[in-house]
């Protein structure tokens, strides 16, 4: 693990998106894109790092510093993030994070994949979910470096902190678990990534001599 490149793993493979706390995954061979024609213009305006942004929580006790932050993001629909926020997970990655007040009340919760679909089950402690505790807030999930040794992309933060700050600048780049997605919502066009593809390309990245030219 220890030659496996964060930055070109997130470029290569979706894997587990919100639940897992990679939000701007991408594989070579993409399921489906947007039309070209908007995807050219939007990727244009958006396609930029935000050097830093301080976002706080719903009652203001917890206050970060992103550093780093991606104006793409990704939605995961996996069964974990169905139960935990309630829907699907709205998250964007960022290298660091940085706790300008109420580190007290960050508490964390390391998260346990699968249950009701058995083909999201991705081990514990792969990542943790870190939200306020006061107000219930959901901050960001952390990812563990003992599997991703570069600090890129080291946090997926919510959507929710960020939206009134830099909203006009995000683009909702993937679906992850999107075969497991209910049918009761849908968004507009994105590429798509089933259980079955963030599975396979999270064994690729632990067994890298079980993938040709990985």
């Amino acid at each position: 693990m220890g030659g496996i490149n964060r930055r070109n793993f997130i470029k290569n493979v979706a894997i587990g998106g919100a639940a897992l706390g990679l939000g701007n995954a991408v594989f070579n061979k993409p399921s489906e894109v947007l039309a070209s024609g908007q995807r050219d213009k939007e990727e244009i305006m958006r396609d930029e790092l935000k050097p830093e942004i301080i976002a706080s929580c719903h009652c203001k006790k917890v206050v970060l510093k992103l550093i780093k932050l991606h104006t793409r993001f990704t939605v995961c629909h996996c069964d974990a993030c169905q139960l935990i926020h309630n829907g699907p997970w709205y998250g964007t990655t960022c290298s660091d994070i940085k706790i300008i007040n109420g580190k007290e009340y960050v508490s964390e919760f390391p998260v346990e994949h699968g249950g009701l679909n058995k083909k999201c089950n991705l081990p514990r402690g792969w990542s943790v979910w870190h939200f306020c505790s006061n107000c219930g807030s959901r901050l960001y999930y952390s990812i563990n470096d003992k599997i991703l040794k570069n600090v890129n992309d080291r946090y997926n933060v919510s959507l929710g902190l960020i939206h009134n700050i830099c909203g006009k600048d995000l683009l909702m780049e993937n679906e992850d678990f999107f075969d497991v997605k209910p049918n009761y919502y849908s968004f507009h066009e994105t590429k798509k990534f089933s259980s079955d593809d963030i599975i396979n390309n999270y064994n690729k990245l632990i067994n890298p001599s079980n993938s040709k030219g990985a």
